[in-house]
């Protein structure tokens, strides 16, 4: 244990690695179209920052937005600033431009954005100084400073996941040690249990990073998943290691690990299968979570009988049999027509919610409305969109752009997608050409001149972010409203393509992290969709592998299926977003119910339940409820404390484990029973 914690100190690196592109590896068809569209029309990533005032005509807002937005250019690794005191020049010249107005002014009048272009990758610092700066000059109403932009979101998320990391991931591991000391109530127990289960994090971070793979979006939480995963096992072996009727240490420790590993050989075969079936989804976070749960897995039962056993030895064993639950043995009257029955109509009550599944959630669902954070992102939002979406489209006839008939074309396109109420702002071409056109002398030059001085180093190479080098094909670069979206953004996308195409236009390549958020969408839902149905039907092979017998392996199979339907349905009727951070904690749940229902399979097994029917379930029950009870308390306290947290994906991660342990544990004790009782009689002939 001392040696891998010490390679564990030497060799990983805790911090998550997020960027804006964290959404997919770099060979996702999605990602390589927003590749293509930076190679066409070269741009940096930016950060938005919108100063709000009572009155921004005001020369003493002027002259603070110019002192602000001078002190945000000399920042290192910020690049350009672009602003009222840069551009335009002054407030009522950027209200009057139809180029500066959808750039720079906030659709309620009473803001200004600043765009600050940055350096890629974003570095912390970056953030954090332009932050220290919009606190120098954040004076209230007179001059209101808020800040959004995907580097920030990004920064903001990875910045929560340090905190998590730090506070409740450690906090839920020092409330699990106590658990388990109150549970078994042997300090022995509860430090070899820890000791193991740490150990197993430190050995699966330490895999994962000596084959290449960083701590993600999602894996950043994958060290309490490893330390569930293994207590669970524990939990077990430890019950069994009570009962065993053995005098001899040695001869019980040996007892308890024949009688268990079995079992947890399965549980742990099946858990890898179901993080198996990740490794084919094409969004980089769910293909890290997918490797690390296989690593974890492995890890957790190599743990599990390689080195807590070991405590085991040195731990006083109180040879008196697990508490009876009376109402559990009493399988007939209570668990047939009571909780059983009452689970059974949750769970079919939760399904409607599944059609009502929130799996595109806006990205300022990733922080609390209530907050500062949440209430500038929210602001910046209504007011000219957050979330950048890239068109690039051209004539369906091929035709060039740079002349009149292209610029009407491509005018009255601005304007139409400008008027879908998703879009907050539009940023394009012929907005600048009619900046342009407002000179005095531009009616001397036709529109292919005014294009080609645009494109001259003296105004900053402008229309080649805009234009093509043939000039036939154009970016229209949109600013989305994530606030008050009521479709998904892949719909939105489409309508918005068929705006591009009535106008005479096809789009020819689409990008942005609308677009990639929209895809990761999509993903999420087939992963959960597909990914939990190879995992039951895996898992109906392994039940019946276990058992031998159809019924009791049928009714294994409906009991775990049971648990997400019931989960997801109840997070689709109360709108709970699914997001990618929290949609992992349905997968978590059904490991917790299969770990039960395995234990419990084989020891009705072993207790001949195919010649002993009902008897064989009442020593089952006696035999393993202990087990099943204290393993989905403990992970459902120990979850807890997610709820917790300041950021909203982990505390709903955390509350749908809590939930899906408790449904878990008392279903397999219930439902299970339940449902091999009901097939017993309608298939059985007498």
């Amino acid at each position: 244990m001392a040696f891998v914690a010490c390679l564990f100190m030497l060799f990983v690196d805790l911090q998550p690695k997020v960027s804006s592109d964290f959404f997919f590896g770099s060979d996702d068809p999605e990602l390589a179209q927003s590749a293509r569209i930076h190679a066409l029309f070269p741009s940096d990533e930016f950060l938005i920052i919108s100063a709000a005032s009572h009155d921004i005509f005001s020369s003493r807002y002027y002259q603070t937005l110019e002192n602000f937005s001078d002190d945000i250019g000399k920042i290192a690794g910020i690049r350009r600033v672009v602003s009222v005191s840069t551009g335009p020049e002054s407030v009522a010249r950027a209200s009057e431009s139809p180029f500066w107005k959808s750039l720079l002014i906030g659709d309620d009048g009473k803001s200004t954005l600043i765009i600050a272009f940055i350096d890629t990758p974003t570095s912390s610092h970056i953030i954090e100084e332009v932050e220290a700066a919009a606190r120098i000059f954040n004076v209230g109403e007179a001059f209101h400073i808020r800040l959004s932009g995907t580097p920030y979101i990004v920064e903001q998320i990875r910045r929560s996941l340090v905190d998590d990391i730090k506070i409740f991931s450690s906090a839920s591991l020092l409330i699990f040690a106590v658990i388990l000391l109150i549970f078994f109530k042997s300090p022995v127990i509860a430090l070899g249990a820890s000791a193991s289960g740490i150990t197993a994090i430190f050995l699966t971070l330490l895999i994962l990073q000596s084959i290449g793979q960083p701590v993600g979006i999602l894996t950043a939480n994958l060290a309490i998943i490893v330390f569930v995963l293994m207590q669970s096992q524990v939990i077990y072996l430890t019950a069994n290691w009570r009962q065993t009727n053995a005098k001899d240490e040695i001869a019980a420790v040996r007892s308890a690990l024949a009688l268990t590993f079995r079992a947890s050989f399965w549980c742990m075969l099946t858990t890898l299968l179901g993080f198996a079936t990740l490794l084919n989804v094409a969004a980089e976070p769910l293909r890290q979570l997918g490797m690390g749960g296989i690593v974890g897995a492995i890890v957790a039962l190599i743990c599990s009988y390689g080195l807590y056993p070991v405590f085991l030895l040195f731990a006083e064993r109180k040879t008196e049999k697990m508490p009876r639950i009376n109402g559990i043995v009493k399988i007939r009257s209570f668990i047939r027509y009571g909780v059983g029955g009452c689970l059974l109509l949750v769970a079919l009550s939760a399904v409607p919610g599944l059609s009502r599944l929130n799996t595109d959630p806006s990205l300022l669902s990733y922080f609390d409305p209530g907050t500062v954070l949440g209430e500038g992102l929210q602001y910046i939002d209504e007011n000219g969109g957050s979330s950048p979406l890239k068109l690039v489209v051209r004539l369906k006839d091929g035709a060039r752009l740079d002349n009149e008939a292209g610029y009407n074309a491509m005018w009255q396109l601005h304007n139409n997608l400008l008027a879908d109420e998703s879009v907050g702002t539009v940023i394009s071409l012929p907005a600048l050409l009619a900046e342009a056109n407002t000179h005095p002398l531009a009616f001397l030059l036709p529109w292919r001149e005014i294009v080609t001085l645009l494109s001259l180093g003296i105004n900053d190479n402008v229309a080649e972010n805009f234009l093509n080098e043939d000039r036939d094909q154009v970016l229209f670069l949109l600013r989305m409203n994530e606030v008050g979206r009521n479709k998904t953004r892949n719909i939105v996308i489409s309508e918005l393509q068929e705006i591009t195409e009535r106008e005479g236009f096809e789009p020819v390549l689409t990008g942005g992290v609308y677009m990639l958020q929209g895809r990761l969408s999509s993903l999420v839902s087939q992963s959960l969709i597909a990914g939990l149905a190879g995992l039951l039907v895996l898992f109906a092979i392994i039940a019946w592998i276990v058992s031998r017998n159809w019924r009791v392996s049928a009714a294994m199979t409906l009991t775990a299926a049971f648990i997400p339907v019931t989960i997801l349905g109840g997070v689709g009727w109360f709108n709970v977003p699914v997001d990618i951070i929290s949609a992992p904690a349905v997968s978590v749940c059904i490991g917790i119910a299969v770990d039960a229902l395995i234990h419990l399979a084989l020891a009705l097994r072993r207790h001949d339940y195919s010649t002993n029917g009902i008897n064989a379930w009442t020593r089952t029950l006696q035999e393993q409820s202990m087990g099943v009870i204290a393993s989905s308390s403990l992970i459902a306290i120990g979850f807890l404390i997610f709820a917790g947290s300041a950021f909203p994906p982990t505390a709903r991660f955390g509350m749908e484990i809590v939930l899906g342990a408790i449904f878990a544990g008392i279903a397999a004790l219930t439902l299970f029973p339940l449902l091999t009782w009901f097939l017993e009689k309608v298939t059985r002939r007498p």
